[in-house]
């Protein structure tokens, strides 16, 4: 078996002798003595146990097998060049693959922002989202299955480190025509008695957890209907009459025909975000996310 660290580079020197046919200009390119550059593609030769060269008084050119041998080289070399440029891409981060856990909404916000700066920065990086509740978010995490995850609150996972990214205002979206449309805030006791309408997606068990607690508070019992729709869907059911819902602040942003989002009353109903990952996770594209939030974070508060 050959050494491959000596027959790559010798391997360039009979490239580029091929392509100019003159020892004396192959060793002014590379730098190098000519007699180094005879000696190394001697040894080349000897290597693969094949003459590679005719030897002329006015230059130098492939033999038959010398020809063979240099065009399937060539093309190996390249492959191998391009090999390497990609792994030390992904190595500084320009280029690779993250796997990002969410349950947050992307139409506007900290998060949005977020990413869509993060795409700018790094388009040659390939992105896959999955939508999934805490619980198997964090299951992915721990399995290496993703690099991050986005989750609400403060998790404390084995193994993994957290910041707390972000904050969101919660608000009940209502039908325009509701009792309560005009008021500038609304108590939980104004809408307990509504149709809860919720998603049957990630966010479904985190939803429906806080509202029995905070209704449940009030002396209400919750009537929840669950929905098979998205976002945009149940947004617009519920402009149609069909109940209220819950949202955060990165969803008012959007508008919605017959639908208006009121602020709960104390002004302290906030969902906490923080970002998840793995403290041995090498993956720099991870690294390079998880700065730009901290980052955002930081100026956020100034």
């Amino acid at each position: 078996m050959p050494d491959i660290s000596y027959d790559l580079r010798y391997l360039r020197y009979a490239i580029l002798l091929a392509e100019h046919g003159s020892f004396r200009r192959t060793a002014e390119i590379l730098s190098i003595s000519q007699s180094t550059v005879s000696r190394r593609i001697q040894l080349l030769e000897r290597r693969i146990g094949v003459k590679l060269f005719e030897r002329h008084r006015w230059g130098t050119r492939p033999t038959l097998a010398g020809e063979r041998f240099l065009k399937e080289a060539s093309v190996g070399a390249k492959h191998l060049n391009q090999a390497v440029d990609s792994v030390a891409q992904a190595k500084r981060g320009s280029i690779g693959l993250l796997r990002i856990g969410l349950m947050a909404c992307l139409s506007s916000g900290f998060l949005s922002e977020l990413l869509a700066a993060y795409r700018r920065r790094f388009p040659a990086i390939e992105v896959i989202f999955e939508e999934a509740t805490s619980q198997i978010n964090a299951n992915a995490l721990l399995d290496g299955r993703l690099d991050i995850a986005f989750m609400p609150g403060d998790p404390q996972l084995p193994g993994c480190r957290a910041e707390r990214l972000w904050e969101e205002t919660i608000y009940i979206a209502i039908p325009a025509w509701h009792r309560t449309a005009s008021l500038e805030a609304v108590r939980w006791e104004d809408v307990g008695h509504e149709t809860f309408l919720l998603k049957a997606d990630a966010t479904r068990t985190e939803i429906e957890d806080y509202l029995i607690r905070q209704l449940c508070e009030c002396g209400l019992n919750p009537k929840i209907s669950v929905q098979h729709i998205g976002c945009e869907n149940l947004l617009n059911i519920v402009g149609q009459g069909f109940g209220v819902t819950v949202v955060t602040s990165s969803v008012v942003g959007v508008v919605y025909p017959g639908v208006r989002f009121i602020p709960i009353a104390d002004g302290k109903e906030k969902f906490s975000f923080s970002a998840a990952w793995s403290a041995t996770n090498p993956n720099p594209a991870l690294k390079f996310l998880v700065d730009m939030g901290i980052e955002r974070r930081t100026k956020s508060k100034r």
